[in-house]
């Protein structure tokens, strides 16, 4: 008896790979109403259709057989949101709920890090001032142990040992660095394969932690305009961002002068890159509109609008809790390695990238030696 798939398994895995029913139809040589029958599950494919869909979207059989997982969400934030087209955040999306797959299984095993944040606010978006965003930052800092006045060291191992679940994802693009949501009670944040400066990817996660907290009253996105969005909503989390990253006391006594090769000096200590660092100068009046036009002019004609000096020095952050825990539980033998990846029932990619392991062991597709010996 021919086991049926889970419809909306295949409409997930299709719209994680970005790809429309018409994409996948030309490449399995299937057609776009075949491809809509199976998704809305009017038709189960044959063996032969169903192995031409595996080979594409590169999943695990078991995958399509799994039983859908129901969990709440939250609202999913997406940095450079008003860029980044609707295909790439619904991939993320989906990545998210990958994410949230593995956090289960592995939870049945090993006991993350306890939740440790500020109470959410749960103010309109309208209503948050920028008093209320200092006061969270000072309240954050003071919950994880950062003293207020110093750089944060390492802020994805910091986030990690307070219970944010931070994750790579497969996905590069340029129009979207991180997706970040609360699931049930914990909040995860995605961050997009996209070779970002350490500096940047910094920024990005301390980005997303201000959504985390400062927008618990968002219930949806697509519940405001792309002017709110912009000018409102990511303005607020950047504006977190900077404060968790440039406390203004410990900034202010650092800034012995503004000329723009002294930031390149500060960007070492605070690993904070040269633009934001001076946006955030003139967020605490220590230089006016036209000086910051004028140190923005100077780094346009340096060229380092996009990449700045250091940038390929200071080493880039990357989570390492799923890692940890993956390795906890083969090294105690609580599982194999093939058990876990065979359990889970996802993608090989997505599961290396995850927990940043090696899957596919190269050294088994290399050709076998040919052994000769003489006759004697």
């Amino acid at each position: 008896m021919e086991k049926r798939i889970n419809p909306e398994k295949l409409k997930e895995a299709r719209i994680s790979r970005g790809l429309t029913k018409k994409a996948l139809a030309d490449r399995t040589g299937i057609s776009r109403q075949m491809i809509s029958n199976y998704e809305l599950g009017k038709t189960n494919p044959g063996s032969k259709n169903l192995l031409s869909i595996i080979k594409v979207l590169d999943f695990p059989f078991t995958y399509f057989t799994a039983e859908s997982k129901t969990f709440y969400e939250g609202t999913t934030f997406f940095r450079s949101q008003s860029a980044a087209t609707k295909k790439s955040r619904d991939m993320q999306s989906i990545r998210l709920k990958f994410q949230k797959e593995i956090y289960d299984f592995l939870s049945q095993y090993v006991n993350f890090p306890k939740l440790r944040l500020p109470s959410m606010l749960t103010k309109s978006i309208y209503n948050i001032t920028d008093k209320d965003i200092e006061d969270k930052v000072k309240e954050l800092r003071n919950l994880w142990e950062i003293s207020t006045d110093s750089p944060i060291t390492n802020l994805i191992k910091i986030a990690e040992s307070n219970g944010i679940i931070i994750v790579e994802s497969t996905m590069s693009d340029d129009t979207l660095d991180a997706v970040s949501e609360w699931i049930e009670d914990r909040p995860f944040i995605m961050l997009t394969d996209n070779n970002e400066s350490a500096v940047r990817r910094r920024f990005n996660v301390a980005h997303e932690i201000g959504h985390i907290i400062l927008h618990g009253d968002v219930e949806s996105i697509h519940d405001y305009t792309a002017k709110d969005l912009k000018r409102v909503i990511e303005r607020q989390a950047n504006y977190f961002a900077s404060c968790l990253l440039l406390p203004e006391e410990g900034f202010v006594n650092s800034l012995l002068s503004t000329r723009l090769d002294f930031y390149v000096e500060l960007k070492k200590y605070w690993k904070v890159s040269i633009q934001a660092m001076i946006m955030r100068t003139e967020q605490l009046d220590l230089i006016n509109e036209d000086q910051k036009l004028y140190l923005f002019k100077q780094i346009a004609s340096r060229k380092w609008k996009k990449v700045e000096p250091l940038d390929d020095t200071i080493r880039i952050e990357i989570p390492t809790v799923y890692n940890k825990v993956f390795n906890l539980i083969v090294s105690n033998n609580l599982l194999s390695k093939q058990a876990i990846i065979s359990s889970l029932k996802l993608p090989t990619d997505e599961l290396e990238k995850s927990f940043n392991i090696k899957i596919r062991d190269e050294s088994t597709m290399t050709e076998p030696t040919v052994r000769l010996r003489l006759i004697k």
